[in-house]
C-alpha cells in the first residue's frame, strides 16, 4: 500500500520531510515551503533491478540498481520506528533515523543526499 509520511521541523515550520514509498520505490523529499530543494532514495518496495532504470525516463522514480544497492530496507508501514532530526547550523540538515540508525541525511540544495544504504555514489544517493 503505497504511504506519505510528513516530518516537520518543530523549530523551523518551513522545513518538513516528506518520505514516499509508491509501492516500487521510497524516497525522501527535503521541503522547504512550497518547494523540494532535496532528494534521496531510501529503498527499493519491488525487487532490486541488475540494471539501472535512469536512462529510461518513463520509470520515474527509478529503483536503485544491485550495483549501488548496499542493504535495501523492508518497506517501511505506520509502525516503523523512524525519526528526523534537524541541524539548523551553517547549512539545513535532516538526519533520518531508523530504530537510532542514521540512514540518510539531507541538506538544502542536495540532489541526491546521503544514505548509509549504498555501496558507492551514484545519481539516486551519495555514500554517507
Amino acid at each position: 500500500m503505497a504511504s506519505l509520511t510528513k516530518y516537520v521541523s518543530n523549530d523551523r515550520p518551513e522545513f518538513a520531510v516528506y518520505i514516499e514509498d509508491d509501492d516500487t520505490v521510497c524516497y525522501a523529499y527535503l521541503w522547504e515551503e512550497k518547494k523540494i530543494v532535496g532528494d534521496i532514495w531510501l529503498y527499493n518496495s519491488a525487487p532490486t533491478p541488475s540494471e539501472p532504470e535512469w536512462h529510461q525516463k518513463e520509470n520515474i522514480l527509478f529503483l536503485n540498481p544491485v550495483e549501488f544497492v548496499n542493504e535495501n530496507l523492508e518497506p517501511f508501514n505506520a509502525w516503523s520506528p523512524v525519526e528526523v532530526t534537524w541541524d539548523f547550523g551553517e547549512e539545513t540538515v535532516a538526519n533520518i533515523f531508523l530504530s537510532e540508525r542514521l540512514i540518510a541525511k539531507l541538506t538544502v540544495g542536495s540532489r541526491p543526499g546521503w544514505s548509509s544504504l549504498v555501496t558507492k555514489d551514484g545519481p539516486l544517493a551519495l555514500k554517507l
